[in-house]
This record gives structure tokens, C-alpha cells and sequence, in this order.
């Protein structure tokens, strides 16, 4: 429960996120993502000589490290390949969203710039800037400025937390546990039953939508959950109110992509 209630947490900050970082400050505030670097195989020679002082070649490979860390990886159709190894699994981001990247020191450098724009957020921004990265693993904007009002963008964040007894449970009953626990923080949960996001690649994707006022803007998030081994996955969508149906479709795409790597 412990968990459910840092989660929850994380969403409602996100709405507060969601309505003041926009697109014309990315520059500033975070720094281009560079992919982690993997190694290459890269077999080594040894030579022992024979008796008959003729020398005979044999190959001793060196094992290659596997993958850590996430990367993103624009496509030639102008989307985003998101992976990550820790967690064993990618999505593609439909074109004009931006990764930023989590690490400590540039999310605390945003975050300072959140609160010195918007005073009123401090206290939430504070609480955002304890978020572990191996919690929040994923940040993208939405670019296209069709979608920006007084510079806020609408947003998709990535969060992941291992928890076996959570994981144990079915997932349409944490479902229906968060959407609880959301209405008693004061959100409005606009979803009833189960509701499923078709998924390309058989992984079960189930969705929460949910609204609020924030600073007398009304945000609305499509919270879309999956878990695999012990950990439970909440990719979250937040948008204005007035984008609702264009930015839901996109995070719906998102859910599509998402599979698990082999």
C-alpha cells in the first residue's frame, strides 16, 4: 500500500508538471539525450605453436556486457523508440515527442526552474524531486505546438516500481484498488469497469482516466498500467482538457507499442 500511495503521488504531481513545463524551456532545461553505449563483440587471437614449430590460430570471444540504462532512438517516420534494459521492455512514441532525460541533477535543475516560474508549485515540485530514477524512468513532451497553451505541453511519463505482492494480485484488481485510492486524494475518475488497451504484442494493458483542477486549469490523465515478474509499470498521459481526445489517442498508440524485449 505503501507503494499504491507513492504512486498516486507521483500521478497527481505529474498533473502540476503537466500545466508548467513547456515546450519553449526544454532547451534550457534539460540536456540532449545521449543513448548509453553497449559493447561490441569483439573476439581476441591467441597463437600457440605446434611441435612442428607451424602456428595454429584459435579465437577466444570476450563475453559482451548486456545492455543497461534506457535509450531513445528517433525512427526514419519521425517517431521515438524508447528502451529499457533494466526493466526488459521498449514503446515507440508517436512523432513530435520529445524524451528528456531523469537523471538526478537535470531534473532537479527543471525542477528549480518550475518553481522559481510558478511559486505556487514549489511544495509539489519539491515532492517531485524525490522521485528515485529507478522509479521514473521515462519524460516526453509533446512538441507540435497545436497542443501548447501558455507554454504548458501535455506530457508522458513512464514509472515503474517492483513490489511482489502488488504484481501477485490481478491487474484489473489494481486497478480498481488505485481508482480508490485516486478519488479519495480528491481526482475524479472518469472511467467505470474494466477498460483495455489493444496491444500489438499480447502484453495486458489496462487504463484509468482521470480529472482535476489544477490552479483552475482542468487537466485530465489516461493512466495505463501493466506488470511483468515483480514489477507493476503506470504510463501516464496528461493533457489539458481541450486536447483530451487528440493526446488519449496518442498515449493509446503508445500502449499499442509496448513490448517486452526477448
Amino acid at each position: 500500500m505503501k507503494n499504491i500511495a507513492k504512486l498516486i503521488l507521483f500521478v497527481s504531481i505529474l498533473a502540476l508538471a503537466g500545466i508548467s513545463c513547456g515546450v519553449s524551456n526544454i532547451g534550457n532545461l534539460f540536456a540532449t539525450e545521449t543513448p548509453t553505449p553497449t559493447s561490441t563483440y569483439t573476439p581476441t587471437s591467441t597463437y600457440t605453436p605446434s611441435p612442428t614449430a607451424t602456428l595454429t590460430p584459435t579465437s577466444t570471444p570476450t563475453a559482451t556486457p548486456l545492455p543497461t540504462g534506457v535509450t531513445s532512438e528517433e525512427q526514419v517516420d519521425g517517431s521515438t523508440l524508447f528502451t529499457d534494459y533494466d526493466n526488459n521492455y521498449r514503446l515507440t512514441l508517436p512523432a513530435d515527442w520529445v524524451v528528456i532525460p531523469v537523471d538526478r541533477e537535470t531534473l532537479a535543475s527543471a525542477l528549480d526552474q518550475l518553481a522559481e516560474d510558478n511559486p505556487n508549485l514549489t511544495a509539489s515540485a519539491e515532492a517531485f524531486r524525490n522521485m528515485d530514477p529507478k522509479v521514473l524512468r521515462m519524460v516526453a513532451l509533446n512538441t507540435n505546438r497545436a497542443y501548447i497553451v501558455s507554454g504548458s505541453a501535455p506530457n508522458v511519463t513512464l514509472a515503474v516500481i517492483e513490489d511482489q505482492t502488488i504484481t501477485s494480485l490481478p491487474l484489473s484488481f489494481i486497478t480498481g484498488l488505485m481508482e480508490g485510492s485516486f478519488e479519495k486524494q480528491g481526482l475524479e475518475v472518469l472511467t467505470t469497469g474494466i477498460n483495455n488497451v489493444e496491444n500489438a504484442n499480447n502484453v495486458e494493458i489496462e487504463y484509468i482516466d482521470l480529472e482535476q483542477n489544477v490552479s483552475g486549469t482542468i487537466i485530465v490523465q489516461r493512466v495505463m498500467l501493466f506488470k511483468a515478474d515483480q514489477n507493476l509499470f503506470l504510463v501516464t498521459v496528461t493533457s489539458s482538457l481541450q486536447f483530451k481526445d487528440d493526446i488519449f489517442k496518442m498515449g493509446d498508440q503508445v500502449g499499442a507499442s509496448i513490448e517486452f524485449l526477448k
